[in-house]
């Protein structure tokens, strides 16, 4: 019997309940497995509205699929990306992938697929500046507050309005735990200090990850690997030669795990905070 996983995606909550959300992309994953004799080993999704960077799930998915030696199954090409350079990136990771909508299908054939669907993302890119463009000349303001939403706001109370921006607090802080830089960087912890990091990042034995000497030579050997998967990664850091080993870099790893791990429990207080507060 073949063994798979799948990976299914769409690019908001909303479009989970309409269009080719979740329960269309697992019921045709699960018709390909069936009729390729297959059984489903495990489920990865992703609900981002942002680009291939911030899609955890999707690199989750691969490295089961290495450890594990399973193929992936995905319903359709645009459920992976619409990004040529991307697209190759996850076939020479070396895993098989399956796209429902596409059962035979070789690495020449899927280029121009990408290519195709990269060219469409394009135009309609294109089009969205040429319009924003006409709004622009014709006087429109753009990305200012509307006059409802302002005449809204000043109705409001203090506390109200202390409130809305606090929520705008709690957006900007679980967008950088979303970002893919964030992610992997986490991704990097769990495997350079296991014991350390069980269960939910916020109940890791914080205390237990360091920068000493040792550490962080195994933080930059686990950043690096990370970057021959995706050469994208970590563009800030300099992870070669002496520079790698160097104070500064220490400082800098040091740095950002103490602003990963504030903006970790600062989410879930946040959150608590607000689900007190509803109930």
């Amino acid at each position: 019997m073949n063994r798979y996983c799948t990976y299914l995606r769409v690019s908001t909550q909303k479009q989970g309940h309409s269009g080719l959300g979740i329960d269309a992309q697992r019921n045709m994953c699960a018709t390909f497995i069936q009729n390729n004799n297959g059984v489903n080993e495990q489920e990865f999704v992703d609900i981002e509205s942002g680009t291939h960077r911030d899609r955890k799930g999707l690199w989750d998915a691969i490295d089961y699929c290495k450890a594990n030696g399973t193929g992936l199954v995905i319903a359709k090409l645009d459920r992976l990306a619409r990004d040529v350079e991307f697209t190759f990136k996850v076939i020479n990771t070396g895993i098989d992938i399956h796209f429902c909508d596409m059962p035979v299908v070789n690495s020449m054939i899927l280029g121009v697929f990408a290519s195709v669907a990269q060219y469409e993302r394009e135009l309609i890119s294109d089009r969205t500046k040429k319009a924003l463009a006409v709004k622009k000349e014709q006087g429109c303001k753009l990305g200012a507050a509307s006059s409802v939403y302002q005449e809204h706001y000043k109705l409001k109370s203090s506390e109200e309005r202390v409130m809305e921006h606090r929520k705008k607090g709690v957006t900007k802080n679980a967008r950088f735990l979303q970002k893919k830089d964030t992610v992997a960087f986490l991704k990097v912890l769990t495997k350079v200090f296991p014991e350390a990091c069980v269960g939910e990042p916020t109940e890791w034995k914080w205390n237990l990850i360091n920068t000493k000497e040792a550490s962080r030579e195994k933080i930059v050997e686990v950043m690096n690997t990370f970057k021959e998967i995706d050469p994208t990664l970590f563009p800030k850091w300099n992870l070669s030669g002496d520079e790698a080993m160097s104070t500064k870099t220490q400082i800098k790893m040091a740095n950002q795990i103490t602003t990963l791990r504030r903006s970790i429990l600062r989410n879930e207080t946040i959150n608590n905070t607000f689900n007190q507060q509803e109930l």
